[in-house]
């Protein structure tokens, strides 16, 4: 997988752990109901819903363990999100996320809907910065409307509560 592509988000962007996924939807309907219908998800940090009413192309840029110079972007957004064993975190488009959702959570279940993104990562806590750059006035250059770098720190401390935020403001 690349560590640097193009997303579409379909107006959400989620940033989730891959076994959260299988284990909520494995028994269960997929709800809808946005963001009702995955708030416990998102209560748990098993996954970041951010909505982007912005432009949905962005650009993506993942690391791990890098200083965010906060002074760069026009906005930096701070999460949680705790992974388990054998698990990966994916970032995805809102109309992916709902795929895999309806097909028992698991992204390997649907061939025919490959995924921009997948990482295994060493299981624990890690703190998830999102940081956006609006280049939508050099949209032919990047062909994109905001360069989003999402950087993962692991941490040891208490997680606090992800709620879902904009892209942009």
């Amino acid at each position: 997988m690349q560590d640097n592509f193009k997303l579409i988000t379909e107006g959400v962007l989620i940033i989730a752990s891959s076994n959260s996924l299988k284990r909520k939807y494995k028994n269960e309907e997929f709800n809808y109901d946005f963001p009702d219908g995955i708030s416990q998800l998102i209560f748990d940090n098993s996954i970041i819903a951010i909505t982007n009413s912005g432009g949905d192309s962005l650009l993506v840029e993942f690391s791990m363990e890098k200083e965010v110079d906060i002074a760069e972007f026009d906005k930096v957004i701070e999460q949680s999100i705790e992974l388990s064993e054998n698990d990966e975190l994916l970032i995805l488009s809102h109309a992916e996320f709902t795929m895999i959702c309806r097909k028992d959570g698991d992204f390997r279940n649907d061939k025919c809907w490959p995924i921009k993104f997948s990482k295994s990562l060493e299981n624990g806590k890690y703190l998830v910065q999102i940081a956006v750059m609006d280049v939508e006035e050099e949209f032919e250059k990047y062909n994109a409307y905001f360069k989003v770098d999402i950087n993962l720190k692991k941490i040891s401390e208490e997680l606090t509560t992800n709620f879902v935020c904009e892209l942009c403001e």
